[in-house]
């Protein structure tokens, strides 16, 4: 074992320069994290929302996803689209929205804004009664009024708007906006089916086309460089006519493509989708790399079922405009037990988040944003609520504490073995120089050297066998140890 160790260590040099080279020509992609926490980030005001935020900078995370409620902002109609596309319109309530902008920008975090939920004038017409089938703010919404909304808000949070709580100031930019949530499934979008002609049809996706056309023309009306993201979809779905269309089959409908993998273009109505980002909630049903057995269900492993017929849709021109997408995972997690009696260990939690950041970047995504920063209170019950923080909850936000996961988020890790050799990938805590070690009984031994870009990332080869525990070190701060293996 003692002459192993050595023979790794005078490998290191070799080592390093394969990492070198291995990194320069693939950490392009970048790979960014953020949090969805309502509660935290939203809910809470004053101090404990700064010290929400600090914990964010404090773990790594770079995006912090806000959510904007149409309903609760423009509660009544305005007279007509040009009042609606005018964020000065005395009928609108900016306040909340405001705040948690401003909050955010101000601790140095990348805002991403979500708008969803219809206002009960925007919806549809032959609206059924309000229920669980069918919920406020999800029937039919109107795409005009939908993007005449979003472009008002994208000009009032452009950066050169008047914020009206600091004179002389302007209310800071958010430049990277999503249309809805999660369009596949009633809870968020209705009807998700209909009879057409005696047959089932994906209603759902004919709305949300329209939905995201009117939004990205909304919001690119602000400016142009705005980013927009498509609603993250649900990763699974019922069979035809329930509650949930399937995710693949959703972008699919979405995309005018028909088929599963001898994709046809297909005519659909109105126009072509547009957007910059593709968004998916790959939430898991298992360890990271575990397939869904439903061949349109999309789970962490599963993204190619999205990213394929994306390609397809791009060069056919049924997604517009005509370049190459990035893919982000805007809801991703596990709970954790403690404190759910029903989650998985928290240090398996450990292991997994780490393991599906790896396995995603792999499958092309460049942004993971984790549900939630820290546990939410169990009320009624843990079953009804998320225990999938890297913070335990304390009775303040500055109460809280870190788990195991918070590393696995804040310096995540792998290495796996492919074509013989094994990949290290990982998120340093800065750019800069990342020591690589192997254990040997109680002692660990650096065997490589890697850099980490400007944007965290490092990613290289090493020849360390399957079951030897391996870690990166990088200043004061230290990576779990991963056990190699092959997938």
């Amino acid at each position: 074992m003692f002459k192993r160790v050595i023979r790794l260590a005078a490998a290191a040099a070799t080592i390093a320069t394969t990492l070198a080279v291995a990194a320069t020509a693939s950490a392009a992609q970048g790979f960014q994290l953020g949090f969805t926490d309502f509660g935290a980030f939203e809910n809470a005001t004053g101090v404990e929302r700064q010290t929400a935020l600090q914990h964010a900078k404090d773990a790594g995370a770079s995006i912090i996803r806000l959510g904007m409620d149409w309903d609760a902002t423009s509660k009544t109609k305005p007279p007509n689209l040009a009042a609606e596309r005018d964020p000065s319109w005395p009928g609108y309530d900016w306040s909340e929205t405001d705040s948690t902008v401003r909050s955010t920008a101000q601790a140095g975090l990348t805002p991403l804004m979500l708008i969803s939920n219809a206002p009960a004038w925007a919806e549809g017409p032959n609206r059924p009664q309000v229920s669980i089938k069918y919920p406020a703010g999800s029937w039919r919404p109107s795409a005009a009024d939908f993007g005449a909304f979003s472009q008002a808000a994208a000009k009032r949070y452009s950066g050169t708007y008047p914020d009206p709580d600091n004179p002389g100031q302007m209310l800071p930019r958010v430049k990277y906006w999503q249309g809805w949530n999660e369009p596949n499934i009633s809870l968020y979008l209705t009807p998700q089916w209909t009879r057409v002609h005696g047959k089932l049809h994906d209603t759902s996706a004919d709305v949300f086309r329209g939905l995201m056309h009117a939004f990205y023309k909304g919001i690119k009306a602000a400016s142009s460089d705005n980013v927009v993201v498509t609603a993250g979809t649900s990763p699974f779905g019922d069979p035809p006519g329930g509650q949930r269309v399937p995710p693949a089959m959703f972008w699919r409908d979405v995309f005018c493509l028909s088929g599963r993998t001898a994709l046809k273009k297909v005519r659909c109505p109105g126009k072509a989708v547009h957007f910059d980002v593709l968004a998916h909630h790959p939430y898991p049903i298992g360890p990271p790399r575990r397939h869904s057995p439903n061949p349109d269900d999309v789970v962490i492993a599963d993204f190619d079922r999205l990213t394929k017929p994306l390609s397809v849709a791009v060069k056919k021109g049924t997604v517009l405009p005509r370049e190459k997408k990035q893919v982000w995972a805007t809801e991703l997690s596990w709970d954790s037990k403690p404190p759910d009696p029903n989650g998985i260990p928290e240090r398996l939690q450990a292991i997994y988040m780490e393991g599906a950041f790896s396995e995603l970047y792999t499958e092309g995504v460049s942004a993971v944003i984790w549900f939630n920063m820290r546990d939410q209170y169990p009320y009624p019950d843990y079953q009804s609520t998320l225990q999938s923080g890297i913070y335990f909850r304390g009775d303040t936000i500055a109460e809280d504490t870190k788990k195991i996961s918070f590393t696995s988020y804040s310096f995540p890790f792998t290495a796996y073995i492919k074509k013989g050799k094994t990949q290290l990938w990982g998120l340093a805590p800065a750019a800069g120089d990342v020591t690589i070690q192997v254990q040997s009984g109680s002692t660990w031994t650096t065997v490589a050297h890697v850099n980490a870009r400007s944007n965290r990332l490092f990613l290289g080869t090493a020849r360390v066998k399957a079951g030897r525990n391996v870690r990166a070190i990088q200043g004061g701060a230290t990576s779990l140890p991963w056990k190699v293996f092959t997938p």
